[in-house]
């Protein structure tokens, strides 16, 4: 490294260390810039979801964050802060643990002639909804000292941000309401804000007078509540009990479950699972019922796990992917054979094994699924 490195380098941590000895984020990092740019491919441009927003920061601001991210990163995993079934947002966990901690549990009560249900929720706008005094409160109780703190509540306040659409370009407006969803600190502030929920949560079933042996899986704003019962009304009904706990205690944190979101699913060996549903309608929901292939984290699973249809999907995208690769060239001109094979196996190949480690192992029925993929060879 050169020495001109080295001397950017101690001003940036010079930067960093001050920001947090002062508990100040200067201004000049608060302040964003949103180029508003049309969407392609619109027919008509006459409402706002029509535009796309690009947010404009400094970029000195940005590294700092993330800094900070990774800093935080190590201490909140250090001191076993986060709850072990968080897999959203922290370093090393990635859906694939997500996919692979729930097949595992399902086969295991497999095992044990236990049937596997699950209701999965989303929390609605949940980084726009992160409380600024929730927050802080959280970060106090992780341990952070007191100018860690501090540091944070500057952060939050005072935000600003303008808006250039071509030439012209607006005042500056507030943008104090929310953490920024594609900020570097993002990822790791969700994931602290979350893990008190989970433990009041878990903190809650345990002081019931009836025991109510449900699991919870969190990946960011999309989580999983797990029940495992020989009888599938008992499940749902402890499903139910959970699922209103946790609308409860999300209120209390100012988030809200998006109802219209939530969705039921039985996981079992019977070749035909179960025709029941839940009434949501307590917590301001609807009636849902289990489906034939249910969507998680890009995972398609079916009550037998047998990632049938998953590899059928990807498969099939993986065709399209493929018909498109003709207009890069043929035999005469174009991207010679070596550079197609280039392109074949690091843009076909991770989509046609995405989250493989759910299906392939040894034991597995995977031979309709190995089948499936031999069609995009």
């Amino acid at each position: 490294m050169s020495p001109y490195n080295n001397t950017c380098l101690e001003k940036l941590v010079h930067i960093t260390n001050a920001c947090i000895t002062l508990e100040y984020w200067p201004s000049y990092f608060k302040s964003a810039n949103s180029v508003v740019i049309p969407k392609p491919n619109k027919t008509s441009h006459n409402t706002p979801s029509s535009f796309q927003p690009i947010i404009l920061l400094n970029t000195t601001g940005k590294l700092i964050k993330k800094v900070v991210s990774n800093r935080l990163q190590f201490h909140m995993t250090a001191n076993g802060f986060l709850d072990p079934n968080q897999l959203g947002g922290i370093r090393q966990r990635s859906t694939t643990d997500a996919g692979v901690y729930l097949t595992h549990i399902i086969r295991a009560g497999w095992l044990r002639q236990y049937h596997t249900s699950v209701i999965a929720f989303d929390i609605a706008q949940f980084f726009l909804s992160l409380n600024h005094e929730f927050l802080s409160i959280c970060l106090k109780k992780a341990g952070l000292n007191t100018n860690v703190v501090g540091f944070f509540n500057s952060y939050h306040s005072n935000h600003s941000t303008t808006y250039t659409w071509n030439k012209f370009s607006s005042p500056a407006f507030n943008t104090n309401v929310s953490v920024g969803q594609d900020s570097a600190l993002s990822p790791i502030l969700s994931a602290i804000y979350l893990a008190p929920v989970i433990k009041i949560f878990k903190k809650r079933l345990k002081t019931l007078k009836e025991n109510i042996p449900t699991d919870i899986l969190s990946f960011v704003n999309d989580s999983l509540l797990i029940s495992q019962e020989k009888s599938y009304s008992l499940s749902s009904s402890f499903l139910l009990c959970s699922y209103n706990i946790m609308s409860k205690i999300l209120i209390d944190t100012s988030l809200i479950m998006e109802h219209s979101k939530t969705e039921l699913f039985y996981f079992t060996k019977a070749h035909y699972p179960p025709n029941l549903s839940i009434d949501l309608s307590s917590v301001g929901g609807s009636v849902i019922s289990s489906k034939p292939i249910w969507r998680y984290l890009g995972f398609y699973f079916d009550h037998r796990l047998n990632f049938n249809y998953h590899t059928y999907f990807y498969a099939t995208k993986c065709l399209s992917t493929l018909s498109a690769m003709k207009m890069l060239g043929n035999s005469s001109r174009g991207l010679l054979p070596i550079q197609k094979r280039l392109l074949y196996r690091t843009c076909i190949l991770p989509i046609a094994l995405y989250r493989f480690q759910l299906w392939f192992f040894k034991g597995a029925p995977i031979v309709k699924n190995i089948t499936e993929l031999k069609k995009m060879q």
